[in-house]
């Protein structure tokens, strides 16, 4: 699978009206991907993976993340969705946006991981939720 017609299955599965927020979302969700998997697992990835998406595999430590849980693995993801608004006063404050982006980040990853799933071995993608945040696995084999 080439670049573009990576991009062109997720934007399709997303249902995104254009081509930046596939790409965007693609780059934040093999980023976080990035920061939790061990470095077997990024190279393996990295052979199945379209050349222009190996810069989002590259981690800011040397070893993955042992704190970057589900919830911050989303943080990564919601990063790029516009989810501001104000406050909702009649449900004690609760910020509806922000309760909404995270079950929009969780359905975004769905979406990338269906397309790496399509990419990879069933024995690969075992291999691969094992090494996915408590959450993320299950999104991930869901997918």
């Amino acid at each position: 699978m080439n670049y573009q017609e990576f991009l062109g299955e997720v934007q399709r599965l997303g249902g995104f009206p254009g081509g930046e927020e596939a790409r965007a979302t693609v780059a934040n969700v093999l980023m976080a991907v990035a920061e939790v998997l061990p470095q077997e697992q990024l190279d393996a990835l990295a052979l199945k993976l379209p050349p222009e998406l190996l810069v989002y595999l590259r981690r800011t430590r040397p070893e993955p993340d042992p704190y970057f849980d589900s919830q911050l693995f989303l943080g990564w993801v919601v990063s790029g969705l516009d989810a501001t608004g104000a406050r909702d006063k009649a449900d004690g404050g609760l910020d509806l946006y922000a309760t909404y982006s995270g079950d929009e980040a969780v359905r975004r990853c769905q979406c990338v991981f269906a397309v790496l799933k399509s990419l990879l071995e069933p024995g690969e993608n075992r291999a691969m939720a094992g090494g996915l945040p408590d959450g993320v696995d299950v999104w991930f084999l869901q997918a």
